[in-house]
């Protein structure tokens, strides 16, 4: 495997080092001393050290300190200012020694003490960097410095609430502190409160408008607005005023890819890890976009940092590495790190009440027309309103059918997107929840901080996210014996709850689409073979479009239906037919309907062609929904099992498929031997009445386990 080098990254904007002051020179007074060190007194070398340091030569300065040191002479600001340089080398241990050293001379050292905890923060050690810290700002009440810094490391531990309060401090003491204004923007957008975030952000800017960082900052937090145009121009300043700013041509690259602009987005993501050597949360970004692109031998490139990233460095957002590698160790690695980057301290926890009903409150970002809702509003209409009362939160602004649905089905609907987190909490805990059931994980859009801070005695993983989200403030995953079987359950930090069927939801009062198209109208052949795959363009790997190639050139006329994606990846897809010596014909792009229009046109298609790494859900149900047979390759995680799960349910296991080869032979047998793909497709038009079709049943089995959970929860 490949070794990826990695610095660290000391931004000046989240920290602040304390060296002993050093004099200042200009340009003219700069020299390099070539006497013999062994002529100079104490005071001399002193001097010469802060010298060097002052004009940025730490090399020599370190040379000086280092011989200071050496000669047994004594001297707090020698050992301290020598201690940061050695942090900045990442020689934490050493470094540590060296100010602790200085402490002891000088046990009122207030710079030592505030060096001190910088460094424990860097080792890790939260709580002793803590206690070095306040003991800095007990000895100097008003060190707007230690205030910021103490901010950074009650961040680190989850305390983001005291360290916005320390930063408040910082402000108050030294208004015009530009880097604790830009760590309190930072902290309330991490609360929630991205609209209150920008003051302190352009406040900064406005005492320094030549701050990349500042301008860098802010971009971020427009975007976690929706501002994107705005974000945009923020980090092109940042940009223009730091040509080789790493960090913000990776935020560029993320506001672009939000704007749809993909291949410019792949550029910045390139440009941010040719800046500096490779952080793996940047590197996570553009494997991201590669796959998003279908650039796959590209994506090849990067096979061997996979067990890295995420995992090593920086957290990054593990969903999209569900797409990439069927991998639970891996996704559970990923998990654990990104909570632990983004946990909150937990508020006081909460006894069950004994109540006339349950409160049962599920909060999501797609309470609207989504797949999430798609399968789950029938069964929140269906709940039972005399035994539970079922509130809904919302984390969109969009209203739409399915808003309506909801809205009209639930005890209490909540609009929450624009509150910050804890008044959220607070809402929820007001509410008095029994269950709060989370059905976002960690896609887009998520407040998982929300559920850090505990919005009910029993949080619930479900639907949304198919894997552990590795914190154990989920008590609960909802799954079944197919996604997660017993020998699986150690990749969960979550208890797993098993609900008896399969554990997606169905809405059984979609009617069969009223509008027949002909596969004319679609662009299909008329006398083809259709293999179709509706699943999203990040879910097909390379490892699944070369079978799907063999079987294009073994089965006659036949073609490749898929959903449209953007003009690049239509663009590479077609290179690889050219480069296979198959008419560019052979794959047809199904533009975007609206979902009715898109359930009827599966009655054109002949088989699905399902994704390996992260299977068909809601998109499987709708194929059988229409008639349409499914094949499946039954993989190790949650993500490459759920068709498995969905056809076991429909008692259509001969469908399931365990290699390679034998998803292959079964995609071919099926294509070529009408009288086969007939029965399949018969036996399909029966299945209506079975246990995966029955909203009804699947309520009430919902309805049972929430019971059951809050009987048995300790």
């Amino acid at each position: 495997m490949k070794e990826l080098k990695t610095e660290p990254q000391n931004n000046n904007s989240n920290i602040e080092v304390s060296t002993f002051p050093v004099p200042s020179y200009n340009e003219k007074t700069i020299n390099i001393w070539t006497e013999n060190l062994s002529k100079l007194d104490k005071e001399e070398i002193i001097e010469k050290a802060f010298k060097f340091h002052a004009q940025g030569n730490l090399a020599k300065a370190i040379k000086y300190y280092q011989y200071f040191i050496d000669q047994g002479f004594d001297d707090s600001r020698v050992f301290s200012n020598y201690g940061i340089l050695l942090r900045g080398k990442n020689k934490l241990k050493e470094a540590e020694i060296l100010i602790r050293r200085a402490i002891k001379m000088n046990p009122e050292f207030t710079e030592g003490y505030n060096n001190l905890g910088l460094i424990l923060k860097d080792m890790g050690e939260l709580s002793e960097a803590e206690i070095a810290t306040r003991k800095a700002i007990q000895l100097k009440p008003r060190f707007a410095e230690a205030y910021n810094n103490l901010a950074t490391i009650l961040k680190s531990n989850g305390k983001v609430k005291e360290a916005e309060n320390c930063l408040r401090k910082s402000i108050e003491i030294k208004p015009d502190y530009i880097e604790a204004l830009n760590n309190l923007g930072t902290i309330l957008s991490q609360l929630g409160k991205a609209r209150e975030a920008e003051l302190p952000i352009r406040k900064a800017i406005e005492n320094k408008p030549s701050s990349a960082d500042s301008h860098c900052n802010l971009g971020s937090i427009l975007r976690g607005i929706g501002k994107l145009e705005e974000a945009e121009l923020s980090i092109r300043t940042a940009i223009r005023i730091r040509p080789n700013f790493a960090e913000a041509h990776y935020n560029l690259g993320l506001i672009l890819k939000d704007l749809g602009k993909l291949n410019e987005a792949k550029n910045y993501f390139q440009k941010s890890i040719n800046l500096e050597p490779i952080q793996y949360h940047r590197l996570s970004k553009l494997i991201d976009i590669l796959n998003s692109l279908c650039m796959w031998d590209e994506l090849d490139k990067y096979t061997d940092y996979m067990d890295q990233i995420g995992i090593e460095g920086k957290a990054t957002d593990p969903m999209p590495f569900m797409y990439l590698e069927d991998n639970q160790e891996n996704q559970l690695k990923r998990s654990k790190k990104f909570y632990e980057e983004h946990k909150r301290e937990n508020l006081p926890n909460m006894i069950i009440q004994k109540k006339s009903k349950l409160n049962i409150g599920y909060f999501s970002s797609d309470f609207r027309n989504h797949a999430i809702s798609h399968l789950l509003t029938r069964i929140i209409e269906l709940h039972d309103k005399s035994k539970f009362n079922i509130y809904a939160y919302s984390l969109s602004e969009i209203n739409d059918f399915y808003t309506e649905r909801i809205r009209t089905a639930v005890f209490c609907f909540r609009k929450i997107k624009n509150l910050g987190d804890i008044e959220i909490v607070n809402i929820a805990r007001n509410d008095q929840l029994d269950i709060a059931i989370d059905l976002n994980g960690y896609t887009k859009d998520n407040r998982m901080n929300i559920f850090s801070y505990r919005l009910a005695p029993i949080q619930i993983n479900y639907l949304g996210y198919p894997s552990s989200l590795g914190s154990k403030c989920y008590d609960y995953i909802l799954a079944d014996k197919i996604t997660i079987p017993k020998y699986n359950k150690k990749f969960f930090t979550e208890k797993v709850i098993y609900l008896p069927n399969c554990h997606l939801p169905h809405d059984d009062t979609r009617c069969q689409p009223i509008t027949k198209f002909s596969r004319e109208e679609l662009g299909l052949p008329k006398n083809a073979f259709v293999y179709t795959c509706f699943n999203k363009i990040e879910k097909i790997s390379r490892k699944e479009f070369n079978i799907w190639i063999r079987l294009l050139k073994k089965v006659d006329k036949s073609v490749l239906w898929l959903i449209k994606p953007n003009q690049s990846a239509i663009d590479n897809i077609l290179t690889e037919l050219t480069n296979n010596n198959l008419n560019k014909n052979r794959v047809i792009f199904a533009e975007r309907m609206k979902l009715d229009d898109h359930l009827s046109r599966h009655y054109c298609g002949d088989l699905f062609l399902d994704t390996f790494n992260f299977n068909a859900a809601s998109t499987a149900s709708s194929a059988l929904m229409c008639g349409l047979p499914i094949i499946t390759l039954l993989g190790n995680s949650y993500c490459s099992r759920i068709a498995g799960s969905i056809l076991t349910a429909c008692n259509l296991q001969e469908l399931i498929t365990h290699d390679h080869q034998e998803y292959e032979y079964k995609a071919y047998e099926l294509a070529t031997n009408k009288k086969m793909l007939d029965n399949i497709k018969e036996k399909i038009q029966n299945i209506k009445n079975c246990s995966f079709f029955n909203s009804k049943n699947f309520t009430l089995d919902l309805e049972r386990t929430y019971i059951n959970i809050i009987n048995n929860h300790n």
